[in-house]
């Protein structure tokens, strides 16, 4: 054995045995083909003729024609290329190869995923160098590059990240398929968010969907947000909250408190007399085993949040991510550069591409401005949304949470040279308002991309810190 044999160039995985027989299994029965449609594309092949055979049975399968070793033997002959025939082998005998090396149909399905396996190899073998390149290069920052090696990795080992565009005939019986889950179910195809009024209002929360729901400080958004994310668990759905401003013990802390109907500041304080420790212990029974991941790090830039989306979608399959909030995720330096509407807009773009990555509705929380506290009528439009516009173009669904008791929360104080009287009747008035708003939320429904705007009536509870359907 020589000292360079070592050295010898190794050849990249690949099965072309696999590949002739597969290819002779089409030829002998197109049935065969659709045993590995879902999964297998041309470019899977290791060998370039054995990918434009494949590509060729497939165009032929598709639009009705016939694909067997007849009118495949015509098709290799006639190309002007010779189609990549080896030099000792004609269209008619290569055909003849690959009927001889046939499996059946049965088989198809094993043989068409060693084929797969073998070009995720060779994908990886390219990934790795391609990676290599780029970070001797030092031009992209690291987290960018973590994020696009992801990326690229698990397209490899996604069947669908290369499937092709569906006709309109597809996208119309999807639809048509969504319409009749919805009819079973008596509700919105898409998550609900645990609230009926809200689902009819938005019609749920579907695939690839961005929602953002805003407020000002104090209003609850984190509380409906939290509730809407527990009740998908609920409902079975993997979930990933990302909380850059509350822990997850608070988060844990408010899922027991509305579970057990325990007041949040008794749990927080200890007080667990008169049966509340039996309660609290019947709601963690509950809520235990959800498949729900809390990420609670601060200051976490959009890349980071990707990162975590598919640690959790390794977990478990991911049907909604909750983002709490918007205006507090870092913002990359060279986008912060350009001013911070342009840094909003930015991550509010990421995000929804973060929903159709992963193929989940994003439910993303934002604050308002400012102005809205100095108007008589204190409820938020669009226009209220800081850094609005991408916001607003991006999202399928923007809501607003408005609770009026939240402005009438400190009793007015007596003016100078005010007589008794006249203070007396202004806090009897402040009382009066008070008790006639005390509990009453709005959620205003703002833009909804496929349906209606309006106001959704919701109570707030304020020791649970938790939303209910408002009573008809």
């Amino acid at each position: 054995m020589s000292a360079l044999d070592g050295l010898a160039p190794r050849r990249p995985p690949a099965n072309l045995e696999a590949e002739q027989a597969l290819l002779g299994a089409i030829l002998a029965n197109p049935r065969a083909h659709g045993a590995v449609a879902q999964f297998l594309r041309a470019e899977h092949f290791a060998d370039p003729l054995h990918g434009r055979i494949y590509a060729e049975c497939e165009r032929r399968i598709l639009v009705g024609r016939v694909a067997d070793g007849v009118s495949l033997r015509v098709w290799i002959e006639a190309d002007p290329d010779g189609a990549g025939i080896p030099a000792n082998e004609t269209g008619a005998t290569y055909i003849a190869q690959l009927l001889a090396s046939h499996v059946g149909i049965g088989n198809a399905c094993e043989y068409g995923r060693v084929i797969r396996e073998a070009w995720q190899r060779r994908r990886l073998i390219e990934i790795g160098e391609e990676l290599a390149t780029r970070a001797y290069g030092q031009e992209e920052p690291s987290d960018e590059l973590l994020i696009a090696s992801l990326a690229m990795i698990e397209s490899a080992f996604d069947a669908e990240s290369d499937r092709p565009g569906v006709t309109l005939d597809v996208a119309m019986d999807t639809a048509l398929r969504a319409a009749d889950e919805a009819a079973r179910k008596q509700g919105p195809a898409g998550i609900s968010t645990g609230f009926r009024a809200i689902d009819d209002q938005i019609d749920g929360l579907e695939p690839d969907s961005l929602h953002v729901l805003a407020g000002r400080p104090g209003m609850g958004k984190s509380s409906l947000g939290w509730q809407i994310a527990v009740a998908a668990a609920r409902a079975g759905q993997g979930v990933l909250a990302v909380s850059l401003e509350m822990s997850a013990t608070e988060l844990g802390r408010r899922a027991l408190s509305a579970a057990a109907g325990v007041p949040v500041r008794h749990i927080k304080r200890g007080y667990l007399g008169g049966g509340t420790a039996e309660c609290l212990v019947q709601a963690r029974r509950e809520l235990g085993e959800l498949p729900l991941t809390i990420e609670d790090g601060s200051g976490l830039a959009m890349a980071q949040i990707d990162l975590k989306a598919r640690g959790a979608r390794r977990r478990h399959k991911l049907g909604l991510i909750l983002v709490d909030h918007l205006h507090i995720i870092r913002p990359e330096d060279r986008d912060l550069r350009q001013g911070a509407t342009w840094a909003v807009g930015r991550i509010s773009g990421a995000m929804k591409r973060l929903a159709k990555q992963h193929r989940c509705p994003v439910l993303l929380l934002a604050q308002l401005n400012r102005g809205v506290e100095a108007r008589e009528d204190k409820r938020p439009g669009l226009s209220d949304l800081r850094q609005a516009g991408d916001i607003e173009q991006d999202a399928d669904t923007v809501s607003f949470l408005y609770r009026p008791e939240y402005y009438l929360r400190d009793a007015p104080e007596r003016r100078e040279a005010e007589s008794s009287e006249r203070f007396e009747g202004r806090l009897a008035d402040w009382h009066g308002r008070r008790e006639q708003v005390r509990g009453k939320a709005e959620l205003i429904v703002a833009k909804v991309r496929d349906g209606a705007t309006g106001i959704v009536p919701l109570r707030f509870h304020a020791e649970t810190a938790s939303f209910s359907e408002a009573p008809q």
